[in-house]
């Protein structure tokens, strides 16, 4: 009986655990970048490895392209490319950063922005992450709406504001 009820046991958990093993809904697939956002991502992923080998970032486009050139041979063009590609774009970059600055401003590195395009639709952090703004979204800010001057409107404890 013991070896019965050991047995079972034993079962039980290798199911369980080959169970657990499995992922229950398949993987999402995620939304392919475009060649604007790739290329950010590679110059992003350049400024933050120069950054942190060097312990400060990239002073220019120039100090970056001189990094960008001491990668392997098929990276090294993509990277030269993707830093021609941000460069045409007039993307807006903060330059020299490390992560002593960084944590100078009391910031963390995946919230902090190193480049931005233009028009503010591209971020992208020291941490790596691309941030895109919502194209829903109007730039234009939304004024508060003008309050209602009633002359002849008195308060009173019950209701708050009534009118005459």
């Amino acid at each position: 009986m013991v070896r019965f009820r050991f047995a079972f046991i034993l079962i039980l958990g290798l199911l369980f655990i080959v169970g657990c093993g499995r992922s229950t809904s398949p993987p999402k697939a995620s939304e392919p970048m475009n060649p604007e956002e790739a290329a950010l991502d590679i110059v992003t992923a350049i400024y933050t490895i120069s950054a942190r080998v060097n312990e400060a970032g990239p002073q220019n486009w120039e100090s970056l392209e001189a990094y960008a050139k001491t990668l392997q041979s098929p990276a090294q063009k993509d990277a030269l490319d993707a830093i021609q590609k941000i460069k045409s774009l007039d993307y807006q970059v903060t330059w020299g950063i490390n992560m002593k600055t960084i944590k100078d401003q009391g910031a963390n590195a995946s919230e902090f922005v190193i480049l931005e395009s233009p028009d503010g639709q591209l971020k992208s952090t020291f941490g790596g992450v691309i941030i895109k703004a919502d194209p829903a979204v109007n730039s234009e800010e939304v004024k508060p709406e003008e309050p209602v001057f009633e002359p002849n409107r008195k308060k009173t404890k019950e209701t708050e504001t009534t009118t005459e």
